[in-house]
This record gives structure tokens, sequence and C-alpha cells, in this order.
């Protein structure tokens, strides 16, 4: 990797830095992704999983912020692409990460609100893992809320605390979330072999396990689609997605619920959710048939402690070494 620089010495400006990571992407949307937060950090990564049309060559010379690409030529899942990206910035000194998807476009200043309250809680004692912005999606008519667990499910927080712009959350969705990269060197990477659905989910469930605080701001937005054209069953709008990433939301699903920093009354919600999604997916969707088969293979797959990519789901799946040998690019 290329040589790292010195951490930025005491009382001098954080080094925040963002990785964004792509999969063919609409590059039109990703010009506008990249001309948002350019202004708001230091430099930027982009980390691309193998798409048709290398997004590298059409960003070039786009912004004045120093902006490098990591191609690694085939899809190695989200996980993998964002701890790439978080260790590269490791290596250049950041203070402070950055993720983003290829097409979560951030608010003005919005990077620099999420800094000033992370910096405004640890002033007051607490130990923050990230903070992060109202993610909205155009498709609904408000922002998506964040959660706290309860003891048999999951508590909506729609407000935030008396007299601050935040509320303490116990996930944080990763797109617009900035990250403190002590915390992340104590809390660990992403989990590579989730691939993709419930890799931020896991990586918080573990940060608040080790006494991390995550928080949501409320004044601060990204624009960030989630999921697919949403189901409408009897007056409600569902969440919808592929199904293959119902594959993987099975699957992982089961592999969380085994792990020792999964809370119970996410357990719980998290499988009537499951349930629900797989008996509206599978009988009222758009290709019902390829969604049951896929849930039933995830289901398959997450018994039997499979991991990694769907294509090449193993026990033991790995990342080759030679994809972390990779080295970015200045554009």
């Amino acid at each position: 990797m290329t040589a790292p620089l010195a951490a930025p010495a005491s009382g001098q400006p954080p080094y925040i830095g963002a990785v964004v990571v792509t999969f063919n992407p609409d590059l039109a949307r990703l010009r506008e992704v990249i001309a948002a937060i350019a202004p708001q950090v230091r430099e930027i990564l982009v980390v691309d999983n193998g798409s048709g049309t290398s997004p590298a060559n059409y960003l070039r010379k786009l912004a004045e912020t120093p902006l490098f690409a990591l191609e690694l030529g085939d899809n190695h899942g989200i996980a993998a692409a964002q701890n790439l990206g978080l260790a590269w910035l490791r290596g250049r000194g950041a203070s402070h990460a950055l993720i983003l998807d290829h097409d979560a476009v951030a608010a003005p200043g919005m990077v620099g609100a999420l800094l000033e309250e992370m910096q405004s809680r640890e002033t007051r004692g607490a130990r923050l893992a990230a903070v992060g912005p109202l993610i909205c999606d155009p498709r609904r008519d408000a922002p998506a809320p964040f959660f706290r667990v309860a003891r048999f499910g999951m508590q909506r927080i729609t407000a935030p605390d008396p007299g601050e712009h935040s509320c303490r959350a116990d996930f944080l969705i990763s797109a617009g979330a900035l990250l403190a990269m002590r915390a992340l060197d104590d809390i660990g990477p992403m989990d590579e072999g989730l691939f993709i659905d419930y890799v931020d989910l896991e990586w918080c469930m573990r940060a608040t396990q080790r006494g991390y605080q995550l928080y949501g701001h409320y004044g601060t937005r990204i624009d960030h689609r989630l999921g697919e054209e949403p189901l409408r069953f009897l007056g409600r709008r569902f969440m919808s997605h592929s199904p293959l990433r119902h594959y993987y939301m099975t699957r992982n699903a089961l592999a969380l619920w085994r792990m020792p920093h999964a809370r119970f009354g996410w357990k719980c919600f998290d499988a009537f959710a499951l349930a629900v999604r797989g008996i509206l997916f599978s009988t009222l969707a758009p290709r019902r048939a390829g969604h049951l088969r896929m849930i039933l293979r995830g289901l398959a797959h997450g018994l039997r402690g499979k991991r990694g990519r769907e294509d090449q789901a193993a026990p033991g799946w790995q990342v080759p070494d030679e994809v972390r040998r990779r080295e970015p690019r200045a554009l």
C-alpha cells in the first residue's frame, strides 16, 4: 500500500477521508456523490467491486480534493471493500473515515455536522464509535428512523434527545456514517464473510458490546435509496430487495443470531421481520418464485454456516490475498 502519512499532531484539524464503495453504479449519480462530498473531506478513495465500466476512468479530474481509485476486479463484497478502504485511510493517518455507497449524496456541511456532534459528545465523556445522518429516500414520506434495542423488539426513535441535535442509537446504516478510527481499531473491521447485508448492523452490535456509543444526527441528511421499489400491501410499504439480497438477508440473519453480541430484543424483531418478508415476497411480489428459491437457499446455507459470496459460499470463505495487495491509484 501507499507509504503512510504521519498522523495529525495534537491540535491540528481532524484528518477525514471518505471511502466510496461502487458496484455497477449509475455514473451520473456517482459524479453527484463525489461532487457533494469533495469539499467536506481531505481525500476520497473509490473502491470498485468489479463494475463492468470502470468508474475510475469516468471520475478522473472530477474533484479538486485528492481522489484515488482501488479497483478490485471482481465483486468481493461491501465489507471487504470497506475494510480495504479503511485500512488505506488508516495508513494515510486519517483520524476519521466517512463511508459512502455509490448512490448516497451528502447534504452540504454534513461531515462537519457529524464531526461536531461526535466531538461534543466526546467532551462530555462519551466513547463514540460513529455518528450517522438522517437517511432520506425520495420514495418515502419521511426519513428512516433510528433504532434502539428494547426488551422484546426494537424502539423507533423519531426525535432527538431533549435539547440536542441527536439521539443515541444502537444501529447506524453505513452510508453516510462517520467513524472514529481509534474506535475502529478497537472494535475491529467489518465482517467480510457476511458479504453485504447486515454488515453495518453486526459492526454496530460489536461496538455497543465493547462499550462504545452510536448517535443519529437529526440536523443533517444524506439522500440514499434503501432497496428497490417498495412492495405495497394493505396500505403499507415494505422495503423491497432482489431475490439475491433476500438470500444474504436470510443467511446472515442466522449467522448473527448465533453471535454472542446479538441482543435478544433485536433477535425477536429480526425473526419476525424475516418471517414477514419471506411470506410477502414469496407470495405477492414480482419474481415470487425467485424470492422463495433464494430465501430457502439462504436458510440452507445459514444452517450450514456458509459465508462469503453466494456462488462461492463456504464456511471458510476469504477474500484472496492478491486482492488485498492491490494498490490505489491517483486520478
